[in-house]
């Protein structure tokens, strides 16, 4: 058995040898030395064993009628990219006697489109929808042995196991995944002239691409639209991953992992790691039949669009939450952070072990939220620590200025270029952390560039070839949804994935109401030192800044009390001090309020608490840090609409708590 060179594949001989190698293999009598490819004598052994009758002048049709409409509703994206792709193909066979075939990942065909003259014999064949060419069925064929061996494959003539495929030769290529990579379909072209077919391989290279490029573009479209129905379905507090429809992890908030490791599942949450049996045909089946054991149905929330599942929300039991750390806890480099917003502590968790490691973090959240300062103490906490931070804003330069800066220059590489060339910021980050402010903003043609340095640890600055070896761990940031700059084609959905690592979602100030005493407390502390005189907030302003929906964030309160500080001459912030844009929103009669108490403010607290938790009491409670009981014994106090909130406990009666939060 050997190798056979290329150009004595479509010689006379070679098929008469191999003619004559396929009758002594059938009589069971020895072929060594027949100069028959390895290929083709280790597929007719599998055939022998399958029990593939050789003799067989057509492959079976296992899908017909009825059945052939859901074969390709199963295989829908597949079918869709083919009959997009291929068309052009087809159109120019005529006159060519060949054939172009697809199949799916057992070998069943999708189409079968080819030269008239050739209908006849296709027929005869069963080269059609429907018929299985997969090895099992109908013996060594490209189609079955590419699917067998996993790589592309040409078969040709009497290397055929069966008769059927004698007529024929064959080149077929994979179509795979573009996200997992597992096989999809096949790509195949076929005809009775075998050296036009075994020089169709660059045909059938680019079909493959180019129904795989189509394939990547739903799939980021698809992946996209599900990240918003995650947001716009996943309550916060929620332990939540998200799947697409074949079962595999697009999203996961911060605690899934430990809660799987509690349900005793050994699954890892990475970049397309599946969840078996979590996938649209089980989600849609009426019994779920192949769910997991240690999933619940009623964890399920299919995500729907046009009436087709697209993907799952999977939610996890939470077990019983303790108050929130004191930030005593919480490791040095976030406890200024968790003084500040204790409600923030589980995200500082998860923080700190993201920054044990070199992944890429992103950090998404609204302008405001304190992403800078978050990716500060990631450095800090990390192993880069002892090296550089080195900030850089996307939104902040055009587009030749920024890669400039980022990714340096040679001498002479454009007018004004530095003598001697210089540096960019990721090799003046090497050995410590470069942060990449307003990511989303980073032009679309300098994004691939990011992409290969994240990829290959190297950078090449402008004008130069050479490239430099970094070490650099990369924190970015947004306030702009990537889903959907990646939807309107300004974001790379490789680069996105790439930085999302690990990722952290700081929430909007009006979310966590609770931490406004602590940041107020701790922002009047710097204000104080920079002004070198003590600040007091007095109790009347308090009333009006739990009321405001902050869409500036905590940039917008230390603004508002620097403001207030600046128009205080004797140190005490009060109402007439605060922005016109406060005092509009809260009405104009605020001075002829009661001044505030603090049981008055710890009352706002609790119930501006109990709202952001819908009415859930022991959400709420363990969101403020006390107990439960003590949350009750507060609510008592309150009158006629704390005894109403202290009746109830579950999200069941969140409407009839809402009611009374508003009233």
């Amino acid at each position: 058995m050997r190798g056979v060179p290329r150009q004595e594949l479509y010689t006379r001989e070679y098929f008469r040898d191999v003619g004559r190698a396929w009758e002594r293999f059938l009589s069971a009598c020895p072929i060594d030395g027949s100069g028959v490819r390895n290929v083709v004598l280790e597929s007719w052994a599998r055939c022998r064993r399958q029990g593939v009758d050789p003799h067989r002048r057509a492959a079976p049709v296992t899908v017909d009628g009825d059945a052939l409409a859901r074969f390709y509703d199963q295989n829908g994206r597949l079918y869709d990219a083919i009959k997009t792709c291929m068309a052009p193909a087809v159109d120019q066979l005529a006159g060519t006697g060949m054939v172009l075939i697809t199949s799916d990942a057992r070998g069943t065909l999708l189409t079968a489109d080819g030269d008239p003259p050739l209908a006849d014999q296709m027929v005869a064949n069963r080269i059609m929808p429907g018929a299985c060419w997969g090895e099992g069925h109908g013996g060594t064929n490209a189609v079955g042995t590419a699917l067998t061996l996993g790589r592309p494959v040409q078969i040709l003539a009497q290397e055929h196991f069966c008769e059927a495929g004698k007529p024929w030769s064959c080149n077929a290529g994979l179509i795979r995944d573009p996200v997992d990579g597992r096989i999809l379909g096949v790509v195949d072209v076929t005809g009775p002239n075998n050296m036009m077919v075994l020089h169709a391989g660059p045909l059938v290279a680019t079909l493959v691409n180019r129904i795989q490029s189509h394939i990547l573009m739903q799939e980021t479209a698809e992946r996209c639209r599900l990240i918003e129905m995650f947001h716009e379905e996943a309550g916060r507090g929620e332990a939540v991953i998200l799947c697409d429809a074949r079962g595999r992890v697009v999203k996961a908030t911060s605690d899934v992992g430990a809660i799987l490791d509690r349900l005793g599942c050994a699954i890892r949450l990475q970049p397309a790691a599946a969840i078996p049996g979590l996938s649209a045909d089980v989600i849609d089946s009426p019994t779920l039949r192949g769910l997991p054991e240690w999933i619940r149905a009623d964890w399920l929330t299919p995500l729907r669009v046009d009436g087709r599942c697209i993907g799952v929300l999977l939610r996890l039991p939470l077990p019983a939450r303790a108050p929130i750390p004191p930030a005593a806890t919480i490791a040095p480099a976030f406890r200024p952070i968790a003084e500040a917003s204790p409600s923030l502590a589980p995200l500082l968790r998860q923080a700190e072990i993201f920054a044990a490691q070199k992944v890429p973090i992103l950090l998404e959240g609204e302008t405001g939220t304190g992403k800078d300062m978050l990716a500060r103490a990631i450095h800090a906490a990390s192993p880069m620590a002892a090296g550089p931070f080195v900030a850089l804003n996307c939104a902040a330069l055009p587009k030749e200025i920024l890669a400039s800066e980022l990714f340096g220059h040679a001498e002479g590489a454009f007018t004004g270029a530095r003598r001697g060339g210089a540096k960019g910021k990721l090799e003046h980050a090497h050995g410590g952390t470069l942060f990449l402010d307003e990511i989303g903003d980073m032009p679309l043609e300098l994004q691939p560039y990011l992409l290969r340095v994240l990829e290959e640890k190297t950078v090449c600055r402008l004008g130069e070839n050479t490239p430099r070896r970094i070490d650099v761990r990369v924190v970015a940031a947004t306030h702009k949804p990537l889903a959907q700059q990646i939807a309107e084609g300004r974001f790379r959905a490789d680069l996105r994935y790439r930085l999302d690592v690990a990722s952290l979602t700081l929430p909007p100030l009006r979310d966590r109401m609770a931490d406004i005493p602590h940041l107020m407390r701790v922002l009047l502390g710097q204000i104080e030192a920079g002004a070198g005189r003590d600040l007091r907030l007095d109790d009347a302003v308090m009333h009006v800044l739990l009321r405001h929906r902050w869409p500036g964030n905590v940039r917008e309160l230390r603004n508002v009390l620097e403001r207030m500080a600046l128009l205080a001459p004797h140190g005490v912030l009060q109402w007439q001090h605060l922005p016109p844009a406060l005092l509009d929103g809260n009405g104009a009669d605020a001075a002829d309020e009661a001044p505030m108490t603090l049981k008055s403010a710890e009352q706002q607290m609790v119930l501006a608490a109990l709202q952001h938790e819908r009415g859930n009491v022991s959400h709420a409670a363990r969101m403020l840090g006390i107990s439960r009981a003590t949350l009750y014994r507060r609510l008592s106090t309150y009158g006629r609409s704390g005894r109403q909130l202290a009746g109830a406990e579950e999200p069941d009666h969140h409407v009839q708590l809402m009611r009374s939060v508003d009233a």
